[in-house]
């Protein structure tokens, strides 16, 4: 590829745009470009941390399993995010695995790479704290909502986080494009897939949603706010 089209596509990233060109022009030689088709793995929980990624289009999964193969973590990364940021500075592995769920396209970089970018840089550096910051407040509202004893309402507030962390304006609803399975949002529900294709089944019932391809459309989007 050539470097300004390197170049264009890097200052899409929110952490990179504020970024001096000729700052990021320096650190271009880094960066390397890669395809993963759908299923394909990007590192698995335990391997080393040795890479941080910069996702141009597609979607990648975060799953993260105790010891005895039980699921405690279940997350989704949309296009222009780097990931992962947990761990910056400090990790030397990596906490999840990471899962290409439609085919990716994305740029790596060395993490002591970007580590030493970001103590260049103090905007950069605030900019991660305050992401960091904004992940924390959004798994902390999670847990909460998680620990209802409802599976039904638990369900419908994973709906409600898919919605606004991956939801796409369409008209007067909302389009999640990210392809998603009654078992991925019974994993992140902490449910049965049973209790969601139930749940489903009863919102397209009542038009509040639609499912087409695995893409849920949302037509009804008030109605997660008033739960």
């Amino acid at each position: 590829m050539e470097k300004m089209d390197v170049l264009s596509d890097l200052q899409q990233i929110e952490l990179l745009k504020c970024l001096p060109v000729k700052t990021l022009k320096k650190y271009l030689p880094y960066f390397y470009f890669r395809s993963y088709k759908k299923n394909q793995l990007l590192f698995m929980q335990g391997d080393p941390r040795d890479k941080i990624f910069f996702l141009l289009d597609g979607y990648v999964m975060y799953e993260r399993s105790s010891q005895d193969g039980s699921m405690l973590y279940l997350d989704f990364i949309k296009k222009n995010q780097m990931f992962p940021y947990g761990g910056i500075f400090q990790d030397h592995v990596y906490q999840d695995t990471a899962i290409a769920v439609t085919d990716v396209h994305l740029y790596f970089i060395q993490t002591h790479v970007v580590e030493e970018l970001l103590k260049a840089n103090p905007k950069q550096l605030l900019y991660i704290i305050s992401k960091l910051s904004d992940i924390l407040n959004l798994h902390q509202k999670r847990v909460q909502k998680i620990l209802i004893p409802n599976a039904q309402e638990r369900v419908l507030h994973s709906l409600q986080f898919l919605m606004e962390d991956l939801g796409e304006k369409d008209g007067a609803g909302i389009v999640i494009p990210c392809p998603l399975t009654a078992t991925n949002i019974s994993k992140l529900s902490g449910t049965t897939r049973e209790t969601v294709s139930l749940l489903m089944n009863q919102l397209k019932r009542e038009n509040i949603l639609s499912v087409t391809g695995k893409k849920i459309t949302i037509h009804q989007p008030d109605y997660f706010k008033s739960i």
